[in-house]
This record gives structure tokens, sequence and C-alpha cells, in this order.
């Protein structure tokens, strides 16, 4: 129902005393525990990506001065990483495309290119492309293209197999640790001088792109 309010764009309305109670009510109970759980779960998946991509993996200068223990640390953190949250994206975004299909919620872009409405919240579209992204890590993993090769230490990344693959690699974890950020962004809510900063730099933003834009032409 808040939904509906805040898409009619009424500011009567949603400034109603029986709204706002509502909301109060409804955030205040229930909303605002179910919010911050999944956000937490959200920040400790964040942190162990960071772990995996960041911390672990540049402990030392030199290859040879890396240990088995350290590689180890490094799939267990990924594993976590592919389980805990690739999965959970790939669920949420195949419930949302059936919910939206079966109730026949299609917008065409450019009035031929079909697709479902919650793509067009920059939430669910961001959350899109960072599940793309952890797929396509999965299928680059350079522990799983090593695990024929002749060193001796258990999970070792750095065979031959993997140098073709790592700079692609890194740039999709590059890409998928901004996208963590920025889906991040919604504890701002609460902050109300964090959430007016960014409604104004979102404002800015858009602007700004269209100067450039039309700097372009």
């Amino acid at each position: 129902a808040m939904e509906w309010l805040a898409d009619n764009g009424d500011p009567k309305i949603i400034c109603h005393p029986a709204v706002v109670m509502f909301s109060d009510v409804f955030w205040g109970q229930l909303a605002n525990r179910y919010f911050l759980l999944g956000r937490v779960y959200f920040l400790f998946m964040l942190i162990v990506f960071l772990f995996s991509q960041s911390v672990l993996t540049h402990l030392h200068e030199h290859v040879e001065d890396e240990k088995e223990s350290e590689y180890i640390g490094i799939l267990t953190c990924r594993i976590v990483i592919y389980l805990g949250s690739m999965t959970r994206f790939i669920y949420q975004q195949l419930k949302l495309l059936i919910t939206d299909c079966k109730a026949g919620n299609v917008t065409r872009i450019g009035g031929v290119l079909p697709a479902p409405t919650y793509l067009f919240s920059y939430k669910e579209s961001g959350s899109m492309v960072l599940m793309i992204c952890l797929i396509l890590m999965l299928c680059l993993e350079p522990v799983l293209h090593c695990l024929g090769s002749d060193s001796k230490k258990l999970f070792y990344p750095h065979c031959k197999d993997a140098k073709s693959i790592k700079d692609a690699y890194a740039v999709i974890a590059a890409v998928a640790m901004l996208l963590y950020w920025l889906l991040l962004t919604d504890l701002t809510v609460f902050s109300m001088r964090i959430s007016a900063f960014l409604l104004v730099i979102g404002r800015v933003a858009s602007e700004v792109g269209l100067f450039l834009g039309a700097l372009v032409y």
C-alpha cells in the first residue's frame, strides 16, 4: 500500500495523519527488524567478499611467500559468497521474474524490447547485474581452473591455465565490489542527513550526465 501511495506522487495523501501513523507503526513494529536483519546479512557478505578479493590475496608481495592455509581461507570465503549470496540473488530474481510474468507486468524498452517491470528499480536491476557478475566469477574462478595443476600447494590459484582469465576475473570482481557498496546505500534510511545528501547527489549526477551528453553532441 505504501508503494502505491508513493507511486501516486500526491504529497497531500502521503502527508495525511492516518498514512503517517500507519507508516510509523508498520516501520517501528515490524518492517525495521526484517530490513535491518537483511542489511546485516548483506553487510556480512560484503565483508566476506572483501576478505576473499582484497585482504587475503594481498598479504604478501610475492606469490612464492603465500601459504596453503591462505589459499584455503580464500576458497572458503568464495564458497560462502557463491552459496550464500549468488544463490540468494538467483532465487530472488527468478521469484520476481515469475511474479511479473504471471501478473503481466512487462514494460517495453523503446517500445520494442519487453522487460519485467521490477528491473526498472535501481535496487533490483543492480542485484541482477551483481548476480551475473557472481556467476561469471564462479565460471572464471582461478582455483577451479588450477585443480588439475602440478602444484604441491592445495587450491593453488596461480597456474598457467588461470593466467589468461585473471584479468577478466579481476575486472568482474571490481564491478561486483562496487555493486555491493551501492546496494548497501539502503542503510541511509537511518540518517535523514545522509538520505538527503544521496538524494541531492542523484539529482546532480543526472544533470551532470545530461550536460556531458550535450557536450558530446
